[in-house]
């Protein structure tokens, strides 16, 4: 697969409604029924700026569950630029993780 095939397949799935609506879909669902939690940030980085006042971010975390282990997660989403501003490499941070599968988590902020 070349160069063009993959640009290609890059935008037919951007244009593609039902994977945008499965990634909302499955952040709505995060969000309502995740479980709280809280990681610590390896590694942050800016992939670029969204519409709204957003940043997509790549995260690298360690999160600690409930049973008192930790595992490694590395995550891509957007956040608003006020969530971010407390996010720093070292820190702690809340999130948000899937029920279903904890490597789905959502980053909410800075902890507290």
């Amino acid at each position: 697969m070349g160069f063009l095939d993959k640009l290609k397949g890059t935008a037919k799935q951007a244009m593609d409604p039902r994977g945008q609506m499965g990634e909302r879909d499955k952040i709505m669902r995060i969000s309502k029924s995740g479980i709280d939690g809280r990681a610590t940030v390896n590694a942050m980085r800016e992939l670029g700026s969204q519409l709204g006042g957003g940043r997509e971010v790549e995260f690298d975390l360690t999160v600690q569950g409930a049973d008192g282990g930790s595992y490694a997660v590395t995550t891509r989403q957007s956040i608003h630029e006020q969530a971010l501003a407390g996010i720093s490499q070292g820190g702690q941070v809340v999130v948000k993780i899937d029920p279903e599968d904890p490597q789905s988590l959502l980053v909410w902020g800075a902890a507290t």
